[in-house]
């Protein structure tokens, strides 16, 4: 019997001492794994942005539906830099990949109280984020429904300094197609 467990540690000492060679691009790629695993959702979304120009922006709100992730950040519209916008990113196989952004808006339109950006998809559904005209603290829109469906309402506020802060608000719907201008429905208080 000691013989048989001095067997076993020699050669469990052989086998763990083996002079294998090792790959440095199998290494560096495992390095890389394991970084990119151990960021979080929200650095990683912010990574991806930063390799397609969109460096330094504030994410204000994402959505995870189904293998895509919607991300609502802040982004200069005009005179008005509070403005939020979207970025589309798919999760295939935990690599964020990155799918649209600002620049695939279908269409923007002004309708009565509110201005909506659509971006129309055919790989999953169309994302409309409608705004306020006037600013959100001034508003009378109690709710607003794009296709029948009601939207999700989103609030951020801004701190400017100590005892100040403005508030932003804006409204997201994710529906199979692309809307009209028929096919929003503005609720006032």
């Amino acid at each position: 019997m000691k013989k048989l467990y001095i067997v076993f540690i020699l050669i469990f000492v052989l086998f763990g001492c083996s002079n294998e060679a090792k790959d440095p691009t199998a290494e560096a790629s495992m390095e890389q794994t394991v970084t990119e695993e151990s960021l979080s959702l929200e650095e990683q979304i912010s990574k991806v942005m930063s390799e397609n120009k969109l460096r330094d922006k504030e994410i204000i709100d994402y959505d995870l539906k189904d293998d895509f992730i919607y991300v609502i950040f802040k982004n200069k519209h005009g005179s008005n830099s509070h403005n939020p916008d979207l970025v589309i990113l798919k999760n295939n196989n935990g690599k964020l990949e990155w799918i649209a952004g600002p620049k695939d808006r279908t269409t923007s339109m002004s309708l009565e109280h509110i201005e909506a950006l659509v971006f129309g998809r055919d790989d999953g559904p169309s994302v409309t984020i409608i705004m306020p005209e006037e600013d959100a603290s001034d508003t009378k829109i109690k709710e607003v429904k794009v296709l029948g469906e009601s939207t999700k309402a989103v609030t951020y506020v801004k701190h400017i300094m100590e005892g100040f802060s403005k508030q932003y608000m804006y409204w997201i719907a994710y529906t199979e197609e692309a809307p009209t201008h028929e096919d929003f429905e503005v609720i006032m208080q």
